[in-house]
This record gives structure tokens, sequence and C-alpha cells, in this order.
């Protein structure tokens, strides 16, 4: 059944656009209403092709403990279907007009059944997959209505011989796992419709989640203390409370959450997710008085969550079960009057109960937004599963799903796993979560607060508030890195560097629980299509993934934006963590107050749902579904006055929607000698892996920043307006004599070619690039152009070296495809004096 959010959609569109409806539904497609059969040539089982890159990289001969049973069961196996490329053309173009505010395709969503009836295979070639597998005695057990997958059962015995791959039990570290021995293969005729097996293993993805300490509150007073000295151990403690060291700590409760990034406005006016729908993907059942807990306990609407069980129950599993309550109640925190609706899928021996959710969840277009929190990086994910995440939430976002995903909790380092106890370091190299890396989902990375540098008094009152809270307003943020290569931890022990900070923490400072992997992922995308242990593929860099600070790297980039995510640190180190009910590690008395104890926990695990209940809001504000956050995040951060925006500087009452992070860094700790691991001291065991620092605009640290929620939500339309904005010419080239020598200057017209209506503000014109210091200028540019002005910069060119001299000059505006860029290249005859520094333009708001 379709969700109402869709039904209610699609009354309107029906009662709008009357006889012309089934028109639309024809144009938008951009290829012909039944696909054609690509399953041409009998099946020959004698003529095979294999299915590469869909090995686990740890399914190693080392790790190897035989073959498993031919009986053993292997269910809800997922077969990852293929477009053709005329499907993918036409799918990829539909897309971007969907997201285009001047399309007559913008924000037309397509149901399940249209996507998989347009984009999917031929019904023909559906029943050619689906009895061949029945041939090789499998059960079928469902075609998605998008038409991306085939779930089907059996027996590892009937996929070793359909397959022509065996199932294999293998140890690692303590851990039993099943896997594929080798890469599948198919018959050569079901190539075209097959890409793959999104897994023959259970290596799961794991929650993007980290653990403190267990504390408990005064009721009377709303101070909290650590159940005991252990537990604070091993990382941080609660609400306002003093641990063992005399170190006063600060944890963040749901309305101290709602005062740091400016919801209670939003909450004032109504605008707090009423008649909004959230879906939360689980992998395991959750104990709901834990729930109604934290929402009496904080002060919010008792507002129990909805459980879907998509096939069998899994029952109440370790860690997804942790992962799902924090799910549900910091996206029922942040919108406290929207339904959230978690589904609930049981992992199988060969598929994770994740993905399944996942899959229910666009596939029945359960709710306009949704987020998922758990990760593993792309190398491990495999061809076939990265294609098959990709491919759902591509089809999500044509449904108009806002998806939202936990960019990961290891900083730079992707591949490794934070639950590994301390000491940890990394030695796999640079990676992204698969799970976040896909273009058509949000990767939300994560901040820490950076409190600790300043009076207690700056961002805290003395005391709680009867709903805990004790935040007083926006706290400075630097990306989340919990780790003795962390900016706050190398300053916390006034260490030279990181490399020297995690070599003591190891050697000698009796701090082992900072060599571990904690921090907010990011990094560009670069092995969706691997082999063996190596990697090659790697999403293209999306249209709407600009800016200032974007890489030019070609490549997707993570995370897209950033919430405070820390979960504290070991005793004796001040800081902030989330709390949570979560009955799961110890056993509470709920029916007194004075006996609950709450859960410190941090990861983007927290950070996800809490961007999507922002998101919520953004959808009860506007009134339709959203889909895809990024363009618009990304056409508001241009917007943005980057100076008055830094989060180091900024002040209450500002009109930032994106809080940009500019100092601190999500690299990590490294063994010597590994891929990546940068070692500048002789005989140093440990090296930091070169990661992502945070800078000015965009980074891979903390994407776009964090937000403003009020200026978010009532903001965002500003983003969909037609306002346009041309520069001409688009390139300018300029010669000069020698080094320091300024050329003639040149000029280049800005003009707002948008409609009447629309008068396009100016927030910054500058000069950016390598070789940005060889340009300057001068303009009179007013900060507002009506529709059909135009006014001028005047660019010279002082070559401050010798050689050809690229930059750009960027207009900074609220119009569409913000910002502007026109292409400068300048050249010299020789290198005679040294550089001088570029003058920057005279009158122009300069950012």
């Amino acid at each position: 059944m379709r969700s109402d959010w869709k039904l209610k959609l699609c009354v309107c569109l029906a009662i709008g656009l009357g006889g012309a409806a089934t028109l639309w539904s024809q144009s938008v497609a951009g290829v012909s209403s039944r696909p054609a059969d690509r399953i041409v040539e009998a099946i020959d089982e004698t003529k095979l092709v294999p299915l590469t890159g869909n090995v686990h990289p740890l399914a190693r001969s080392e790790f190897d403990r035989g073959v498993v049973a031919e009986s053993m069961p292997m269910e809800r196996i997922v077969l990852v279907l293929k477009r053709s490329a005329e499907q993918e053309s036409a799918l990829s173009a539909f897309n971007e007009e969907q997201y285009d505010p001047k399309s007559s395709n913008f924000h037309h969503w397509l149901s399940a059944e249209q996507f998989g009836a347009t984009y999917g295979p031929s019904d023909a070639d559906i029943r050619n997959v689906t009895s061949w597998l029945e041939n090789h005695g499998f059960r079928i057990d469902s075609v998605s209505k998008g038409r991306t997958t085939i779930e089907f059962s059996g027996t590892a015995g009937q996929v070793g011989a359909a397959f022509h791959t065996e199932i294999h039990h293998y140890s690692i570290n303590g851990e039993a796992h099943t896997a594929n021995a080798g890469d599948p293969q198919i018959p050569e005729a079901l190539a075209p419709v097959i890409t793959g097996i999104a897994s023959l293993h259970n290596f799961f993805p794991k929650p993007q989640m980290v653990k403190g300490a267990l504390v408990t509150r005064d009721p009377k007073t709303g101070k909290i203390k650590a159940v005991d000295s252990t537990s604070a151990k091993t990382m941080d403690p609660q609400f306002t409370y003093t641990d063992g060291n005399g170190f006063k700590r600060e944890d963040i409760t749901p309305f101290d959450f709602a005062t740091i990034y400016n919801l209670l406005p939003l909450w004032n006016e109504g605008i707090n997710g009423s008649g909004q729908k959230i879906a939360i993907s689980g992998a395991s059942d959750i104990t709901l008085s834990d729930v109604a807990t934290f929402q009496k306990s904080f002060g919010l609407p008792n507002n129990p969550p909805t459980i879907i069980h998509n096939g069998k129950d899994p029952g109440l599993v370790a860690g997804a079960r942790g992962e799902n309550t924090l799910d549900v109640e910091w996206s029922g925190a942040v919108a406290p009057r929207a339904k959230v609706v978690m589904v609930v899928s049981a992992s199988t021996s060969t598929t994770f109960g994740g993905q399944l959710s996942d899959a229910y969840i666009v596939d029945h277009e359960t709710a306009p937004v949704m987020s998922a929190s758990y990760g593993t990086c792309e190398l491990e994910l495999g061809t076939a599963a990265n294609a098959a995440y990709n491919s759902l939430y591509q089809q999500g976002a044509t449904e108009g799903i806002s998806i939202f995903e936990s960019a990961g909790d290891q900083g730079s380092a992707g591949c490794e796993s934070q639950d590994t106890p301390a000491p940890n370091a990394s030695s796999t190299g640079l990676q992204v979560n698969g799970l976040a890396s896909s273009p058509y989902v949000t990767a939300v990375g994560g901040t820490d607060f950076f409190w600790q540098a300043s009076p207690y008094s700056t961002y805290w009152n003395a005391t709680n508030s009867a709903s805990g809270a004790t935040a007083k307003g926006y706290i400075r943020e630097i990306p989340w890195n919990s780790t003795c290569a962390g900016s706050f931890i190398v300053l916390f022990f006034s260490e030279p560097s990181a490399e020297q900070t995690c070599n003591d923490a190891y050697n000698s400072f009796n701090y082992e629980d900072l060599v571990v992997i904690a921090a907010g992922s990011g990094g560009k995308s670069a092995c969706t299509t691997p082999k063996g242990s190596s990697c090659s593929g790697g999403y293209a860099k999306p249209s709407w993934q600009k800016g200032v600070g974007v890489p030019a790297d070609g490549k997707r980039d993570l995370p897209d934006v950033s919430l405070f995510a820390s979960g504290g640190y070991p005793d004796g180190i001040v800081g902030s963590a989330y709390l949570v009910c979560d009955s799961e590690n110890v056993s509470c008395n709920y029916t007194n107050p004075g006996k609950i104890i709450y859960q410190e926990i941090g990861g983007t695990s927290a950070s996800s749902p809490a961007l999507a209940g922002i998101m919520s809001l953004v959808v009860q504000k506007t009134g339709a579904a959203q889909g895809l956050a990024n363009p618009v995040f990304y056409a508001l951060a241009a917007k943005e006055n980057l100076t008055s925006c830094n989060s180091n500087t900024v002040t209450n009452g500002n009109h930032c929607v994106f809080y940009d992070t500019t100092s601190g860094t999500n690299s990590q700790v490294c063994v010597t000698g590994t891929p990546n691991c940068v070692t500048k001291t002789s005989g140093d065991v440990l090296g930091t892996l070169s990661g992502y620092a945070a800078t000015k605009g965009y980074d891979q640290a903390t994407g776009l920043g964090s937000v403003n929620a009020t200026n978010l939500v009532n903001g965002w339309q500003t983003a969909l307006s037609s306002q346009a904005i041309t520069l001409s010419p688009a390139s300018l080239n300029f010669t000069s004599s020698k080094v320091g020598a300024k050329s003639a200057p040149q000029t280049i017209t800005i003009r707002n070619t948008g409609s009447a209506a629309n008068t396009v503000t100016i927030s910054g014109i500058d000069f950016a690039g390598a070789a940005a210091k060889s340009y300057s200028g001068t303009t009179k540019c007013p900060a507002t152009l009506p529709a059909g002005a135009s006014c001028s910069v005047i660019v010279t060119f002082k070559p401050a070296s010798a050689g050809t001299l690229k930059a750009d000059l960027v207009v900074l505006d609220n119009a569409t495809g913000s910002p502007q860029f026109a292409k400068l290249s300048g050249s010299i005859v020789a290198a005679t004096t040294t550089a001088i520094s570029s003058v920057r333009p005279s009158t122009a708001p300069i950012e």
C-alpha cells in the first residue's frame, strides 16, 4: 500500500493536471514506456561470465576454515538487476529535471511502480531470470516494485551449483563468518540484466555509534553522575556533572540540542513535525518503554514509534538494538510531533537486515524522510552491493524521499572498525562509507562542541532547566575526532603534533583509550568497483556538489552536512555526548525517576537521525516532499557569508544557514608503513593517516558545516527560486611583461537574466584558485541586482611568479546555480622580481 504522503501528492497532481496527467507520465521518463527485452539468447549453462569484484577482502585463505554444509540455508539473497544504457541516460536526465526549479518536471515524483515500469527490466526479462532461479531450486521471495532487485532463497549447495562458487567458513580475530570464496558466475545470456549478487557473506555493515558512560540524574537538582568510575573511563559522561578527576562535563539533552541549533523558534510556531513521518531503517527490535522514558524524562510529548516487521521478527539484537534506539529517540527529539516509523528486518546468513529495511522503505514509500545509520567501506561492499545501494537510493530520490546516511565514525579511515578495543590504529588507508557515498543520499558527518577553551559561563548556565537543558545558545564546533590525532586532544596535552600525541599516549601517558578509531568520516568515493583488495571506480561528482572548498577531484565527496556527534572522551578529559535511554546494557527501574540510567552515546548514528528530524520540519513547512536535500543544501551554502558564519566567531541571532567549521581534522592514528600513513619521526610506531582538515567553505571533515535549523527551514524556498546570473565573458586571458607588473585591466559583466520579479542578492565577489593572489579587482556592483540589470568587475593581473597562472572570479549570490565562475588565465615573459600580494576589490562585498 502506498503511503499517505504520496497519495496526497498524487491526488494533487491528478486534480492539477487533469487531462495532461497521461502526457506528463510519458514525457518525464525520457524512454519508451515499455522497456525492450534484453535477454535475447537462449540460456546456455556452459557459457558463463564472472561477476567480478564480489569477494569480500577478508575472505582470504589464511582465515579459511573449510566449505559449509550444502544444506546451510541462505535466505533473502538479493540479486541486483541492471538498467540498459538508454535507461541509465534517461533516468539521469530526468533526475536533473526533477531537481531543477526551472524544469516542468521539477518535483514530479514517481511511484515505485512507475519507476520500475519505466526504468526496470521488461516483464519477459524478469520472467526469464526468475524461471532460471526456480530451475535451480530457489524460492522467489519477491521482485521489488522498482525492479531493482529480486529476493530469493535456497541453500549453499544450490548457490554453488547455480553461481559456481563455494561458501566457506572463515574466522577473523575470533569472529566466525561465512562467505563466498570466489566471484559468482552466471550464464552469458542473463548478463544484460544482472549486475550481481549484493552479498553472499555475513560481513555486515556496523552501527555508526560510540558509547560512553552510564549515568544517573538527580530528579531534584538535575545533576548527573556516573554510575561508577570504571564506566566513566570508557568515554564521556552526561548533562552537567563532575567526573572522578574534578572535571566538569556537559552532555546534550533534546532541549540543549534545540537551543544550540536554534530549533525552539520553529517549535514555538508549531513547526515540530506534526503530520509528518520519518522512516528509520532497522535491524533489531527496540524496547518501547525506553523511548517512553526518554520522552518523559526530557519533557517531550508522548509519541510512541510505529514498528513494521519486514518478514521475520529478529527480536532484540545486540548492537543493532542500541543503534535503532538512538535513531528513534533522537529523530523524534528533533521533530517531537512527527511519527517515527521504524522498519525492522532480520539479517540472514547472506543479507544484512538494514539493507532489507532500506529496500522496504523505498519500495513502499513509507515516509518522505528516511535515516539509516550503518556503514562499511566501498571496498568491503564490493561491486554488486555498491550498485545495489546506489540503485535503490536513486529510486528513492526519484520518488521524492530525502535519505540521510551516517557518513561514518572512522574519520579518514573508512574501512576500519570503531568497535575494535584500544589500542587500535588504522592500517587500511583512506576509504569512505559505501552506504553514504551514493550521490542520491545526504551523507551526515560529525562535529564536536569546542567549549573547553572558553570560560564555562560563555556557553552554559550554572544549572539545568526542568527539561535538562544547560546550553545558552550556539556553541563553537570543530570536526568530531575523539582520538589522539584529534586537534582538541593535541591541544589538551600541549603536544607539538598529532603523531607525538599518539605515540606518547600509547607509550607513556597511560591513555591507550585515545589510540582508537573515532571521528566523523569523510573523503572521496574511489572504490565502487574493487578488484580483490585494490580499488577502482568511485561515483562521479554530481552537478549540485560545487562551491567554495569543494575539491576539483571529479568524484563524489563526503560528508555533505554535519551535526554534533561526539560520544565524549576518556575520564579526565572534558567533553560532551548525547544521552539516550537504552536498557540493553543495564537493568533499570523506569517507574522511579531517580533510578533512570542514561547511556552516553555519539557517532554519526546520532547526527543522521537528528538531521532527518530537521528535514521533516522542512517538509512540514513547505507542505511537500523535497526528495534529495543536497541540491538545496549546496545552493543555500553558496549564498552564505563565510566570514560571518565562521563557527569560531558567529554569534547568536545570526542569519546563517550553515555554521562553517574552519579548524581541526578527521585524521586518524595509523600503523607506520601502512597505506597513506604519514610518520615524520624515525622510530615512531604510529603515524597519522593523511586525512582532511576543516577549511573555509566545504571540506571533507564536516562538509558544509552544521546548521541553524530555523534559518534552514525558513530559507529553504529561497534556493528554489528562478533567479539567474550570467558572467560575460566566461573567461579572460591576460599577459604581463614581468613578475609584479600589472596587466591592462579587463571587464567581466554580471547580469541578472531572471524573471522580472526576481531580484538577486550578491553576497560576495572574490578570487579563488591556486593563483588567486595574482589577480585583483574593483567593482561598484550593488548588494542587490534587479532583473535585467547588470554591473561590472574590473580585473587586473599582477603575476606573483613565472608560468601560466590560473584562477577564478567567484560570484556568490542567491541565484540558481550559485556560485558563478569566470575563468582567469595569465602568463608572463620572465620572472625577475619577488611575489607581490594582490589587492582585494575596493568596493565589492568580498567574502
